[in-house]
């Protein structure tokens, strides 16, 4: 058996070359065919926004929709939309790995910053597969590596009271891809409150957090969406919560959810098994961590980012305690530190480039729409009326512009009323028929096992003149 030094000199070589590979692969391995609903919305958003178009009310889309939709994601959307034309379906699956790729790669610098490489690793890893569900087609994922930077900043402000002012533009780029930037000022301004709280910083430097994080929010309220923007994440929530599957409570049988509490278990366990009491940020963190994970699904990933620094350096904590090592912060040689950096980075690029030509092969075509039934669905007359389901009609809006669905998965831009009504007529809950005559209802597009099929070709003689992927395509009768 080797001496303790040898086999830590072994694991070291091991994880050299373990991690590059593990980033090398991770993009390709990601690479799948464009099965998320949401990307096609985004690219009509993005397309629409680029030709110069803006959201108003009547929808410029939807005939029914009751609220102007705020475009909270424009940025990745007029980008994609812009190369979609050249690179298709391809081009959101590689946008997919390499956000990926990204957000492995920052987890893994910011907890390198604070343990040794394998817990590190192995800490990113947890946090990646917690996030899995989440990692789609949509510029949240976009969302969730600039989010990274944010944490590990207010990480950094909360153990030395220097505010960051870089979060400020960091804060404009983020509030332009998605609204998770949210979130990651709130997580901010939490950690600013603990700090202050503490009584630890003197006025100057509290008045500076302060600032900081008003500044953050000025730049938020600057985006070309404007000061709206602020308070989008709120209504969108509170108008959808209840119908989206994502933004409803987890579960802790969940993989995933236990995952990402794991993560944070192992931090406070750490902790409690070095004897020594978490900082009262981290409590916070710990608290707000688990209040992620439990609270909706799509929160669960930003709960495992949250978890990866605090069971990095709590493990750390422990393995110091065992080899009776001083308990503060591990030293360590910059130019190792740096150069381990380089390499890992060094690795996330090639994957990146080597999951290109991997997109161009394997998603070429996407899943889960009917795109047989384009040509069908393009040579409708404008305006027509389509009763089509919300995963699907995206893709509609997307490949026939010139249709008019009563309902699209934009929900936050209908009414809870709106909302139920669409459910219950796709359900062919008594009334559906009323609810397809009073919105001039005279194509649908919806599944082929769906209640409004049976009753549509049943009850009132519909036409059946397409099928493909799991949908039909009906006709009202002349």
């Amino acid at each position: 058996m080797p001496p303790a030094p040898s086999r830590a000199r072994l694991r070291a070589r091991a994880l050299g070359v373990v991690v590059p590979l593990a980033l090398v692969a991770l993009p390709a391995l990601a690479v799948r065919r464009v099965s998320d609903p949401s990307p096609w919305l985004h690219l009509k958003v993005g397309a629409f926004l680029a030709d110069g178009g803006r959201f108003t009310l009547p929808d410029p889309w939807a005939p029914l929709a009751s609220h102007v939709y705020v475009p909270t994601q424009w940025l990745p959307s007029v980008v994609t939309a812009e190369l979609y034309p050249h690179l298709g379906a391809p081009l959101l699956a590689w946008e997919r790995a390499t956000g990926i790729g990204a957000l492995a790669l920052a987890l893994l610098l910011w907890a390198h910053t604070l343990a040794r490489p394998w817990v590190a690793a192995a800490a990113t890893a947890v946090a990646v597969f917690a996030a899995w569900p989440s990692l789609t087609e949509r510029p949240q994922l976009a969302g969730f590596v600039l989010l990274v930077p944010v944490l590990a900043a207010w990480w950094r402000t909360a153990q030395d009271h220097r505010p960051r002012w870089w979060l400020v533009p960091l804060t404009w780029l983020a509030a332009c891809v998605h609204g998770i930037w949210a979130t990651g000022g709130a997580i901010g301004g939490l950690v600013a409150l603990c700090v202050i709280l503490s009584g630890g910083v003197g006025r100057r430097v509290a008045l500076r957090l302060v600032g900081l994080l008003a500044a953050c929010a000025a730049a938020a309220a600057i985006t070309p969406v404007g000061p709206r923007l602020l308070l989008t994440p709120f209504a969108v929530s509170g108008q959808g919560r209840q119908f989206v599957q994502e933004w409803m409570p987890s579960s802790v049988r969940s993989p995933h959810v236990l995952a990402a509490l794991g993560l944070l278990a192992v931090a406070w366990l750490c902790w409690v098994a070095v004897g020594r009491r978490m900082p009262g940020w981290q409590v916070m963190l710990v608290v707000v961590g688990c209040a992620l994970a439990l609270s909706m699904e799509r929160t669960v990933a930003v709960a495992a980012f949250v978890a990866v620094p605090l069971a990095a350096t709590g493990l750390e904590a422990a393995l110091r305690a065992r080899e009776g090592a001083p308990r503060d912060a591990v030293p360590r040689h910059e130019r190792l530190l740096g150069r381990t950096a380089a390499v890992w980075v060094g690795a996330a690029l090639v994957g990146l480039l080597a999951a290109a030509p991997v997109a161009a092969a394997r998603a070429d075509t996407p899943a889960g729409v009917p795109s047989a039934l384009a040509p069908r669905l393009a040579a409708l007359p404008q305006g027509t009326r389509v009763l089509v389901d919300g995963d699907t009609s995206g893709w509609l809006m997307f490949t026939a512009p010139q249709l008019r669905p009563v309902y699209d998965l934009r929900v936050e831009s209908y009414t809870a009323h709106q909302v139920e009504d669409f459910i219950h007529a796709m359900s062919a809950d008594p009334g559906w028929d009323a609810y397809v005559r009073d919105h001039g209802v005279t194509v649908a597009l919806v599944p082929k096992d769906s209640p409004v099929r049976a009753a549509l070709v049943e009850q009132d003689r519909w036409s059946e003149v397409g099928r493909d992927h799991g949908h039909v395509l009906l006709q009202a009768p002349r």
